[in-house]
């Protein structure tokens, strides 16, 4: 079998701590599917929302048979520091979970295939966070990480196949759909997917406690994210308490650092002005064993979408974990993943934009424990065999027994040569690029990036000095 360079821009549920995010959650799959198929794995995480200046690096350390795990800071990735640690450990093949992994992968300058995970589409997801903040800007900084990945990985993976369709077109675009690749398959579909844990925690976390034993407990896990419409969360909510006093919403998770940091605020701010405020029990982020407990608590999930592209061609992590537990869930079903859940009467589904709707939905369960309890009897079932990790993972398990760099690896790319020949082109882009900033942004982004390059001159010439003692 081989060994296997894992790239996770997040922290892995098995390394400990509070805040998991789909990133984290993505490496943990691929982990866990590897190593059990066999193969030998070594993972380079980094927690991207810390921010960290320094080149840090922690590790290695054993998480799980056959896995170990160095954390790094993303400054470490440019260092020779890890470079030597990654070829240490000889990889056979880098596989790098979500783009922005993928892009920290490409920075350590291995000679080894790699295979990127484009989890969910990176160009919808620009366009979500430009409507969230009404700034454009966000589509050039995603595109400018975006193109290397597109072009320089050997495989790819999306996480439904509506979005394999969008990747093949991006690829197109790239230059990656020609000739030497006209037989190769170069996207799979990879879903989410969890698996169930036992509860090793409190015997309760909310009910009995924060609220009644007879409560009807709606539950949210996880980020507050840019295609999260907590307008229509919090109104029907709000509407389904006035018609029921045993409804209540618990709430984990919160903002997402240095994405989006500002539909969380928006929905703590309507909670606050609620007159049910009560009756919404906000826990910010919890270990997993609470985690796991609560979901068991809880009679529903809830999972209310902006009707956006990001949507359309996504998929959900948190709807999987709630799967796995055996918890169903309230949603518009907007992406394949939730259509099919809602479809096969695993899911209950209701209108994007409205909170009627929500409220109607959450009344009917609330008075008919019964039908919820047999969806998520046949949800968990359904979810053992269908969306475990190895299930799910096997087009990235075989392609790992014979890695192999792409048919086109050697040939030119055309975005990057016409924006090289062409230096207009790349003015232009420039121009743009700092025409959506404010001056002060600019300002900012100057001096980090003069600090930048200050600190890798500092570096290369201390390499260069110990290189030549």
């Amino acid at each position: 079998m081989s060994r296997v360079l894992l790239v996770a821009a997040g922290r892995l549920p098995s390394s400990g701590g509070e805040r998991h995010c789909g990133p984290g959650l993505r490496a943990e799959h691929f982990a866990r599917a590897l190593s059990e198929s066999g193969h030998r794995v070594l993972v380079f995480s980094c927690d991207v929302a810390r921010g960290e200046k320094s080149e840090r690096i922690d590790g290695p350390a054993a998480v799980a048979p056959g896995i170990d795990l160095i954390e790094a800071s993303e400054a470490a990735f440019a260092s020779e520091a890890l470079r030597r640690a990654a070829r240490a450990f000889q990889p056979d093949a880098t596989v790098a979970a979500t783009v922005y992994g993928a892009s920290l992968a490409l920075r350590l300058g291995l000679e080894v295939p790699l295979w990127a995970d484009v989890f969910g589409d990176f160009m919808a997801e620009a366009q979500a966070k430009a409507l969230a903040t009404g700034d454009d800007s966000a589509l050039v900084r995603f595109w400018q990480m975006f193109i290397p990945v597109l072009e320089r990985a050997d495989m790819f993976s999306a996480v439904s196949d509506r979005q394999r369709w969008a990747l093949l077109g991006q690829l197109g675009m790239a230059g990656r759909l020609s000739r030497p690749t006209a037989a190769s398959r170069l996207v799979e579909v990879i879903p989410c997917s969890a698996r169930a844990e036992q509860p090793r925690g409190p015997a309760a976390v909310a009910r009995g406690r924060l609220v009644p034993e007879d409560a009807f407990v709606v539950l949210w896990t996880g980020t507050f994210n840019t295609w999260c419409d907590v307008e229509t969360l919090v109104k029907g909510l709000e509407r389904a308490m006035a018609a029921d006093r045993r409804i209540c919403l618990v709430a984990t998770g919160g903002a997402v650092p240095g994405h989006d940091e500002i539909t969380y605020e928006r929905f703590r701010r309507l909670v606050e002005g609620s007159p049910f405020r009560e009756r919404f029990h906000l826990l910010g982020w919890l270990d997993r064993s609470r985690f796991v407990a609560l979901v068991g608590e809880a009679d529903v999930g809830i999972h209310i979408e902006r009707d956006i592209l990001e949507r359309r061609l996504g998929g959900e992590n948190r709807v999987a974990e709630w799967a796995v537990l055996g918890l169903p869930c309230v949603t518009t079903g907007l992406s394949e993943f939730g259509g099919h859940l809602v479809a096969q009467g695993l899911a209950f589904g209701v209108g994007p934009a409205n909170p009627e709707s929500l409220a109607r939905r959450l009344c009917e369960l609330a008075r008919d424990p019964a039908q919820v309890q047999a969806a998520g009897r046949r949800l968990a079932a359904w979810a053992k065999c269908e969306i475990d990790y190895l299930a799910t993972a096997q087009p990235l398990v075989r392609w790992c027994e014979r890695p192999a760099f792409a048919p086109d690896r050697s040939a030119a790319r055309p975005i990057s040569a016409g924006l090289l020949s062409e230096p207009a082109a790349l003015a232009t882009l420039l121009e743009r690029y700092l025409d959506a900033l404010s001056l002060a942004e600019v300002s900012r982004r100057g001096g980090r990036w003069l600090l930048r390059r200050l600190r890798r001159k500092a570096a290369g010439a201390f390499e260069k000095q110990r290189g030549g003692q």
